[in-house]
């Protein structure tokens, strides 16, 4: 506001407002089907979605943290993007991605497995299946139970996730 003759109240005024971008996400374990070879299909959902007002980018990563008796054979993602699933440690899905306001990409990754139980095995391994717990920051285990997985994004381009969610 502007008072232009000195009298205390405003003569003209004028605003403006913005528009922030707000992205989170979403990571659901959808199935474990088992294939003709006794290997099994695990199929995980991550859904990002910007439910702000403004135009937003992310990157988005992938880590598995299997039980150590369950072997990673290979894995891939559809969605937003797509690609191959490392067998060890992080993937990263998608950098600097942009999201529109009101929109959410989903992906779709499918790791094929194997779990090896007997005394025999190399996998590096107890031999012992520990199930998923309750324990972990969502109550959806930890990592080395089950078929935990955990997806990370970076919504501010620090190279540090600001957000995660998993799935065991």
């Amino acid at each position: 506001a502007i008072d232009t003759n000195g009298d205390g109240t405003p003569d003209a005024s004028d605003d403006a407002c913005g528009n922030l971008p707000n992205v989170i996400l979403d990571k659901a374990f959808v199935s474990a089907t088992v294939q003709p070879d006794g290997s099994y299909n695990v199929v995980y959902t991550v859904a990002v979605t910007n439910n702000g007002g403004a135009t937003g980018t992310y990157t988005l990563t992938d880590t598995p943290g299997f039980d150590n008796d369950v072997t990673i054979n290979s894995g891939s993602y559809t969605g937003e993007a797509a690609g191959a699933l490392n067998t060890t440690g992080a993937t990263t899905l998608t950098t600097n991605n942009t999201i529109a306001a009101g929109t959410t990409e989903t992906f779709t990754l499918t790791y094929n497995v194997t779990l090896d139980l007997r005394a025999t095995s190399t996998d590096g391994g107890d031999n012992v299946y520990t199930a998923c717990g309750t324990g972990g920051p969502n109550g959806n285990g930890t990592p080395g139970q089950g078929l935990y997985n955990l997806a990370a994004i970076d919504t501010n381009g620090d190279g540090t996730p600001d957000a995660s969610d998993d799935a065991c």
